[in-house]
């Protein structure tokens, strides 16, 4: 810790106190800090988690914080073992004044956060707003810079300040790029507070500017248009004329071509009665023999419900007897193991009952042992009393003390060389005799321990073989299981899914509105598509309604306008497969069909000027795009067949826009447009609207649905129904089942016991080689005591030699009076005597210790009461295997009864089934009497319907020319009737197109049936032909030629009205309402005038508010950057410690620059000027802490903490760095290893 002098600030970081902050466990108070701190501890000592913990306190978030997220900060969190539920940290930050103020942040472990100051809880806004009250920017980060290395001192005037650098990013400050240090800027000068009103204000100048200048180019607009209005009255007139004279010709044409087709009709309505008079009595015969289908089919449903009934019930009896046998089957395995557990229990009852009589056994023979002990142990002690052959009177006792303390006091020197080389060899005895016991017991431990060894290791290899047996039989059951359990989960799974798409198809069925039940006539059509198909493969692809449909069903109505007749037409590769295939219908006696062969069709390109058109045109109408990009082929051989139906016609979704699109209201130009409810616009002017009709055959796409759903659905219950008869292995897969898991707990018992095995053998083999090892080293330290033992001998002697010739002398006349040799023979005896008294007597008593340590052993261990529980557990056992016999018993009628039920409704089954067959013959007889009926009922219908669909061509060819006339308001005298009133929309396709379609009937294209409510309407308008040309009146109806003679005259009408066409067509349609246009376009001018003044008054007061606030946020950005330009050089030379480092630093935007980025370089001194990323580390370091040191003197935090800053220095840099001195002073905290 460094104290440097007092200097004056606002206030200091005084303490910090940490609760189970990361490494910090438990409550740690740091500090008090001085003006000046140093934090010096090695790797590890949690220097970056305190710099941490104060970036926590100062609401950094958790990615800055090196966690993942914030709960990861308590500590022991990050390795599941958190000390705590809380961690926190409070900065007690101390003013000048003496006061100190408490920030407070905790997290719990949930990752939450609480924020309290002085102990009051705040919110993160609050808290945050309470720190830059104290000069701490969060987003600028003021108040931390980034890792470097050594320690240095800095002594600034005004401010004190603590650094806290991060490690590993100091550099950062110098490389960031212009951008993020003109962010830094803005947030240091608090300019930044303007931006949110500066970026509104701008928005609201440019967008004032914008409408000012949309408001002055309409009115430009709106003066063209006034000049277009001018000319359009002066073409308006001349167009007028030659549109008077064009509907004369029409009027004229549409005479001609109703009169030969009234003509026409009634010719089929003659010959039609005639054939229906056949018909209706063909049909009778017919509905004859259908009712007696009928009849059949009854009883043949009726029989078949019967067999269907027997058939659920089998299919019941089958699931209970698959349910009812694991019942039996688990009630019988539990039968056989309750056996076992008794045949256990009872061997281990008998096992118990001889223990018990060999305990007691044991018992008497040790307490008549322990008796006889005790006699021999008394007997003993009596005898030891008697033993008085040799004993002292006290005077003569007296004497012997007396002498041999005089003796131990002429041979004390002799005495203590003795006892010392005496117990030198009394230790290597004792040691010799421990080392050769310890080498008996060793030897007999290796024995042991081998035949233990061997005797586990055959056990082990018995057991894998065991085990080996069992694994195999459990792979081989898991195998049968797992095939068994695979298909069985397969099919299961399949029958879901099918289930699911049933039920998917249900609904798409109900939700598919007016299902038209299928007629003879749409059967016949059907039959006709499907030989077609077959006689001519890969040439005849379909319907152009079977292999395109709408994208989406709002399209239903567009789609159906724009392909009209052609729905039904036929695609066909070429024109020679189109007529094989006409002329295979004629024989065949089938309806005319219209043939589109692709090599004959004149297709257009599609435009791509017109797909694009909803970019190149200015407010698009919605919804605009091709009405071929809308339709979905499902047949590339039927894309340009479409092509050719659609051409470039668009589509959007209203009608006005259609029509603005058709009359070229947009950009000048006229397409062919329809809505989405099915109104068509031509580019000439003519509209073809909607209606029932086309409602009703917009239908004909859900019908096509819901037969694509009804065959699906036929197929799903085909398929249910065959996985459902599948599924009865369920059984098998339980057997195998519970038999494998029966096996491998056997097998884990064994893995177990194994493992237990192998871990005792390891811990023998272990033991076995320590004990070896050990065994190796005794004989050597054996021989070396034997060695020393023999050598000490001869010193031994002459030592005893010594002593005992002097204490010869001084006993010799005690000696005499006792009778004895010398002193030695007196000791000798009586210590022999008293060491082998004591030996005999703990002999005796640790035979004793043994025996009552026995008996108590044997008293504790209460075998009787084993025996009892033993006999009881098999009673139990013999209990519960009564009951679980009954059970097998129960559960094996019940099965029996199934299975005979089952017998009983197979017999049932098979008598219905043949009942059923005889039926289901009787009714194919009937059925084959009721298909010759209804082939003479088709035969005579084709010929009907020949007949039927000329009269309905006819019909429909009037009611177009009336319709046409309707809508180009062709005005036909009429004897009776009204077009108006009488004439509705039908569905009619683009003239301009049918000539290049083939058909069966050369002159027509097919075409939909009228309904007969448009046949009785239409039937009312009687034509007046007085105007009608006398070429086509004099035309006599029976000659051969009259069909050419009408052929001829109406193309030189249709030459003649062509020419009048092209000629309007090379016009643009002039505005029929020229004059209105003009008043409405002055109007217009007016209004818009007005507007622009109102725009551009607006525009004027957004760009003063906007240059208001410019001007601030300029102000706030200039002062505080200035002040930084002005002194970042002197700062910078003063580092550096040389008057020629430069330090550049300037904006890339002179007028306004926190709108781009601040460039910042420096020119080492020595060196040549280069760009920032390519100085040393060192000259980024030193760079960094002049723009640095530059912006906190201009906007100091209150403490500012730097972790080995150093790192990049190389040793001139770090020695001048700690001397360096500033006209203002900051408080530092270094962290240092």
């Amino acid at each position: 810790m460094v104290n440097l002098r007092d200097s004056p600030s606002p206030g200091i970081l005084y303490t910090l106190e940490l609760d189970n902050f990361k490494s910090y466990k438990g409550k740690h108070i740091i500090g008090p800090f001085s003006k000046f701190t140093a934090i010096v501890g090695p790797n590890g000592s949690g220097k970056s988690n305190l710099m941490d913990a104060i970036c926590f306190v100062l609401n950094e978030k958790a990615i800055n914080l090196r966690v993942k997220r914030n709960a990861d900060l308590i500590h022991g969190a990050p390795i599941g073992k958190a000390s705590a539920k809380l961690a926190s940290v409070a900065m007690n930050y101390k003013y000048d004044s003496g006061k100190v103020i408490k920030f407070y942040r905790s997290v719990n472990n949930h990752g939450v956060s609480e924020y309290k100051i002085d102990g009051e809880s705040v919110g993160s806004a609050q808290y945050n707003a309470k720190l830059e009250t104290i000069n701490i920017f969060i987003k600028a980060k003021n108040f931390i810079v980034y890792q470097v290395g050594l320690i240095f001192y800095l002594f600034l005037k005004e401010k004190s300040i603590i650094i806290l650098i991060f490690q590993g990013a100091i550099e950062s400050i110098a490389m960031k790029s212009p951008k993020e240090r003109t962010a830094l800027f803005e947030e240091l000068s608090r300019s930044v507070e303007y931006q949110a009103e500066y970026d509104r204000l701008k928005a609201e100048m440019l967008k004032a500017d914008e409408e000012s200048q949309a408001k002055f180019n309409t009115r430009r607009v709106i003066a063209q248009e006034k000049k277009e209005a001018r000319t359009e009255k002066d073409e308006a007139e001349k167009y007028q004329q030659m549109k008077d004279e064009l509907a004369l010709k029409q009027r004229c044409q549409v005479l001609h071509q109703l009169y030969h087709c009234e003509r026409h009709i009634k010719e089929y309505e003659n010959e039609l009665k005639e054939q229906k008079k056949k018909l209706d009595r063909l049909v009778e015969a017919k509905e004859e023999k259908d009712n007696a289908v009928s009849e059949q089919h009854k009883k043949t449903k009726d029989q078949n419900k019967k067999v269907h009934k027997i058939e659920k019930e089998i299919a019941k009896r089958e699931k209970e007897i698959n349910d009812q046998r694991p019942i039996y089957v688990q009630a019988k395995a539990e039968v056989t193991h309750t056996a076992q557990k008794i045949a256990a229990a009872k061997k281990a009852k008998d096992a118990a009952e001889a223990q018990a009589d060999q305990n007691e056994e044991q018992k008497k023979k040790l307490k008549e042992k322990l008796d006889s002990l005790e006699d021999e142990k008394k007997k003993f002690e009596n005898e030891a009393d008697k033993d008085k052959e040799l004993k002292l009177s006290e005077d003569q006792l007296n004497e012997y003390q007396s002498l041999n303390r005089k003796a131990m006091t002429s041979c004390a020197r002799i005495l203590r060389e003795l006892n010392s080389v005496k117990s030198e060899d009394d230790n290597d005895r004792s040691a010799l005799t421990f080392e050769e016991s310890k080498l008996r017991e060793m030897e007999q431990t290796v024995a042991s321990k081998e035949k233990a060894i061997k005797s586990l290791e055959n056990q082990l290899k018995d057991l894998a073989t065991r085990m080996a047996d069992v694994e195999k039989s459990i792979k081989e059951d898991r195998k049968a299981h797992d095939n068994s359990a695979k298909d069985l989960k397969a099919s299961k799974k399949e029958l879901e899914e099918k289930h699911k798409e049933l039920a998917r198809a249900n609904r798409e069925l109900a939700d598919v509105a007016g299902e038209i039940a299928e007629g003879d006539r749409t059967k016949r059509r059907n039959e006709a598509i499907e030989n077609l198909t077959r006689v001519f493969p890969d040439k005849i692809h379909g319907r152009l309604f079977d292999l395109v449909h709408p994208s989406h069903k709002k399209y239903q109505l567009a789609v159906t306008k724009v392909l009209a007749g052609h729905m039904m037409s036929i695609v066909c590769d070429s024109e020679e497969i189109a007529h094989q295939a006409i002329s295979y219908l004629r024989e065949q006696r089938y309806e005319p069909e219209t043939f589109l062969p692709a090599d004959n069709l004149d297709v257009h390109p599609i435009s791509e000027r017109v797909r694009n058109l909803a970019m190149s045109i200015r407010n698009p109408p919605p919804g605009l795009q091709l009405i071929f990009d809308i339709i979905k082929v499902e047949n590339p051989h039927a894309r340009k067949a479409l092509q050719f139906v659609c051409g470039n016609t668009l589509i959007c979704d209203n009608q006005n826009d259609a029509k603005q699109l058709a009359f070229g209201n947009y950009n000048q130009e006229r397409y062919k447009a329809i809505s989405l409810d099915g109104t068509m616009f031509q580019p000439t002017g003519v509209i073809a609207g909607g209606g029932a009709d086309l409602a009703k055959k917009a239908k004909k796409w859900d019908e096509k649905h819901s037969k694509e759903i009804k065959d699906r659905k036929a197929k799903l219950e085909a398929e249910i129904k065959e996985l459902t008869a599948k599924m009865k292995s369920e059984l098998n897969v339980d057997q195998l089942q519970s038999r494998i898991s029966s096996s491998e707990n056997k097998l884990r018992s064994m893995k177990q016991h194994k493992e237990n095995e192998e871990k005792r053998l390891e811990t023998l083999r272990n033991q076995l080689e320590i004990t070896k090892s050990e065994l190796e080293t005794i004989p050597p330290r054996i021989k070396e005591l034997e060695g020393k033992i023999k050598s000490r001998q001869k010193l031994l002697k002459e030592l005893e030699d010594q002593s005992n010739s002097e204490k010869d002398k001084i006993f010799a006349d005690f000696c005499r009076q006792l009778g004895i040799r010398n002193i030695r023979e007196y000791e000798d005896r009586e210590l022999k005597i008293h060491a082998e008294r004591q030996k005999r007597q703990m002999e005796f008593n640790n035979q004793i210790d043994q025996i009552k340590s026995e008996l108590k052993y044997l008293d504790s261990e209460d075998r009787t009461a084993k025996f009892k529980r033993e006999e009881d557990k098999v009673k139990a056992l013999e209990k519960q295997l009564t009951a679980l016999k009954e059970k097998e018993k129960k559960e094996k009628e019940t099965l029996n009864r199934l299975e005979a039920d089952l017998d009983n409704l197979k017999t049932k089954a098979m008598t219905e089934r043949t009942e059923l067959e005889e039926l289901e013959a009787q009714l194919a007889d009937v059925k084959k009497d009721a298909q010759g009926a209804s082939r003479e009922v088709a035969s005579a219908e084709k010929s009907n319907v020949v007949v039927e669909a000329q009269l309905a061509r006819k019909q429909h060819e009037r009611h177009t020319l009336l319709h046409n006339a309707k809508i180009n308001q062709i005005d036909l005298p009429l004897n009776s009737g009204s077009l108006d009133k009488d004439v509705t929309q039908g569905d009619e396709g683009d003239d301009s197109q049918s000539q290049s379609t083939m058909t069966t009937d050369p002159e027509h294209s097919q075409v939909t049936a009228l309904s007969q409510d448009q046949i009785k309407r239409e039937s009312r308008i009687k034509i007046n032909y007085r105007d009608l040309p006398d070429e086509s009146a004099r035309i006599d109806k029976d000659t051969r030629s009259a069909e050419d003679k009408v052929k001829q005259i109406t193309e030189k009408l249709n030459k003649e009205i062509g020419e009048l066409q092209n000629t309007i067509g090379r016009y643009n349609a002039p505005n029929l309402k020229a004059d209105q246009r003009l008043d409405e376009v002055r109007k217009r001018e007016e209004q818009t005038s007005t507007e622009f003044d109102s725009a551009r008054e607006k525009a004027k007061k957004a760009k003063n508010a906007f240059d208001k606030v410019k001007t601030e946020r300029c102000n706030k950005f200039a002062q505080f950057f200035r002040k930084v330009e002005e002194s970042i050089d002197e700062i910078y030379k003063k580092l550096s410690r040389n008057p020629s480092a430069q330090a550049f630093l300037g904006p890339n935007n002179m007028e306004e620059p926190y709108l781009d980025g601040i460039e910042y370089s420096c020119v080492a001194p020595g060196k040549r000027f280069r760009p920032m990323d390519n100085l040393s580390g060192g000259e980024k370091t030193v760079a960094a802490l002049a723009l640095l040191f530059a912006m906190r003197g201009r906007k100091p935090s209150p403490f500012f903490v730097l972790d080995e800053i150093d790192a990049a220095l190389d040793n001139t840099n770090i020695s001048k760095v700690p001397f360096l001195k500033f006209p203002f002073c900051i408080s530092l905290v270094f962290a240092k290893n």
